[in-house]
């Protein structure tokens, strides 16, 4: 069985807001925020970008390992422009070396 990783959410005062859960959350190595209050995850090791609805309750994969992403390791979004950058790997097919580099998307 998969571990889950856990968010919670609490506002600046340390109320506690909510928390969400979801077998496609795992290792998060970012986590930002749309205009809309969405919330954008960089699963580092299922390869994907995740985003779950403003109070947890739905979530659904946006990016994968098919559009390019492999082990991201951040995310950001600017919440004026809708333009998300992800920090992630690719791999020279030439000769198989690993390189860090940025995707920039429209959201």
């Amino acid at each position: 069985m998969k571990k889950r990783t856990k968010f919670s959410l609490k506002k600046s005062t340390g109320e506690y807001l909510w928390s969400y859960q979801h077998p496609q959350i795992e290792h998060p190595q970012g986590i930002t925020l749309d205009k809309h209050g969405f919330i954008y995850i960089a699963c580092n090791r299922n390869n994907s970008i995740e985003v779950a609805s403003s109070v947890g309750k739905t979530s659904r994969t946006i990016l994968s390992e098919s559009d390019g992403i492999k082990c991201p390791v951040g995310i950001n979004i600017d919440r004026e422009s809708g333009l998300m950058i992800v920090s992630t790997m690719i791999i020279n097919d030439r000769d198989n070396r690993t390189y860090r580099t940025a995707f920039v998307y429209k959201i």
